[in-house]
């Protein structure tokens, strides 16, 4: 008994839907962008650029998971894997910034409270043994100088002097001067001189932070020659409470060495 044979198989090889299955690069890259989002997502402000490699490799995987659903192209695993590191690696950018923040904002609230256990009733740090009167001179680096006076509520001083001034962030202070060259060259005193309150919180308020402009303002002094003099103000922002019983110090604004002078307040 005979069989008639088999019929040849048509399509010889796996069957014809698996020939014409495309490789997927969308999957791939979706892979490979979530592994580099994710390995940056821990470093600070680089991570911001993680988040937008991040969501590329979303906008690769989605597509590249339909297509491979479909069966037009092969990678599904691919897509899956690009999809999830992705995710992944948003969530971890997120979470680090969030961690950033809260670290920098402690770092800020710790500059802002000054050393550990200081208060508005803190006592200011002893000066040198002598407190320089005001009126007396005394020699501050390459000047005489002389704190003529010392206004402690300087708020109304320093709206009157300038329309633009802006209110203080607690008090301004203000310092009159009167300083004479005693170099061999020539003087800048605005710039070479800085005043400095020191306050009863153990922090110390400069010149250099205040912005107001004063009727007489220190950088608004000439250049002075051997023996030249003249009379100017500069002004620190301090918080009230810390004010009284607070101590006045003038000094080089450059100097090695330390030539701070310590002058009374009233």
């Amino acid at each position: 008994m005979s069989y008639p044979p088999l019929a040849p198989n048509r399509y010889p090889g796996p069957p014809p839907e698996a020939q014409h299955r495309k490789n997927s690069g969308m999957a791939l890259a979706s892979v490979v962008l979530g592994a580099i989002a994710v390995l940056l997502s821990w470093v600070p402000i680089v991570n911001n650029l993680a988040a937008i490699i991040a969501l590329v490799g979303l906008g690769l995987g989605i597509p590249a998971l339909i297509r491979a659903r479909r069966g037009t192209h092969t990678g599904q695993g691919l897509a899956i894997a690009g999809l999830i590191t992705s995710a992944f690696a948003l969530v971890l950018v997120i979470a680090t910034q969030a961690f950033y923040s809260s670290v920098l904002d402690e770092v800020e609230r710790s500059l802002d409270e000054g050393p550990e256990g200081a208060s508005a009733d803190a006592v200011a740090p002893a000066p040198a043994a002598d407190v320089v009167p005001l009126g007396v001179p005394a020699q501050v680096g390459d000047y005489q100088v002389t704190v003529d006076a010392v206004q402690l509520d300087g708020n109304a001083a320093v709206a009157a002097a300038n329309d633009f001034n802006e209110a203080p962030t607690g008090q301004y202070v203000i310092t009159q001067l009167t300083v004479t060259y005693t170099g061999g060259d020539e003087g800048m005193p605005g710039w070479d001189l800085s005043a400095v309150f020191h306050g009863t919180d153990a922090r110390q308020y400069s010149d250099a932070d205040c912005t107001a402009v004063l009727a007489d303002d220190a950088i608004d002094a000439p250049t002075l020659n051997p023996g030249g003099t003249d009379t100017f103000q500069f002004c620190m922002d301090v918080p009230p409470s810390a004010i009284p019983g607070g101590q006045l110090s003038v000094e080089p604004t450059m100097s090695f060495d330390d030539e701070r002078v310590f002058y009374a307040v009233q």
